[in-house]
């Protein structure tokens, strides 16, 4: 009987049978400008993840200097890297070393927020690096919550799960949109008690599932 770990998987040797526990790494990613209902939902999944022995970081992108891209593809081919001196480059050696990854954001116009767009934008930089290679076989979870009819919040979550997954690789995508007020009155637990999403427990630990599993 004995045990060792090997590449964030531990093996136990049980008699002579072989179980393993893996230990993933999940990356979140909070597209919100403010602290609210997508950080509340980032911190009941992180709890989950941390409870089954997962690794998560949360990643605020509100908090980051993350500049605009300037559109200098000229640059990024030929020097392989941005010019732009800001907290990118280390967001995105964190966000490559993710097993799995969730993003939240809120819905603007059935679009993510500008924040999270300027990371998507900027992340660009990976195609010049050959490093979205990384993401083939992992998989994601997108959350999506506005106001707007679940139709056009669920919009928003296809343009972040279809459109930019698909660009880097990622394929293996649930998504999941939630109802919020515009204004949370300092509530920051609206999403869980405004009422309007019933399921919300049982669809985010099905987020759980569906990442670790």
């Amino acid at each position: 009987m004995g045990q060792m770990r090997q590449h964030g998987k531990e093996i136990i040797y049980v008699n002579r049978y072989v179980m393993y526990n893996y230990s993933m790494k999940i990356v979140s990613i909070c597209g919100s400008p403010r602290k609210g209902n997508s950080e509340t939902i980032l911190l009941y999944l992180q709890k989950l993840l941390r409870t089954q022995g997962h690794e998560n970081e949360i990643i605020l992108l509100r908090e980051k200097n993350i500049s605009r891209c300037h559109g200098c593809v000229e640059y990024c081919n030929r020097n392989h890297k941005c010019r732009i001196d800001d907290d990118m480059s280390s967001l995105l050696d964190t966000y490559v070393s993710g097993d799995a990854y969730i993003v939240v954001s809120p819905n603007y116009f059935q679009m993510p927020t500008g924040i999270l767009k300027d990371f998507i934008d900027r992340s660009s930089i990976l195609n010049s690096q050959n490093r979205e290679e990384h993401f083939k076989h992992k998989k994601a979870v997108v959350i999506t919550i506005g106001t707007d009819t679940l139709e056009h919040v669920g919009n928003c979550a296809n343009v972040i799960g279809d459109n930019y997954f698909s660009e880097i690789g990622l394929t293996k995508v649930l998504k999941k949109s939630f109802h919020s007020r515009s204004e949370l009155k300092g509530n920051l637990n609206d999403v869980f008690e405004n009422g309007l999403n019933k399921n919300i427990i049982k669809d985010l630990k099905e987020c759980v599932e569906y990442l670790i599993k």
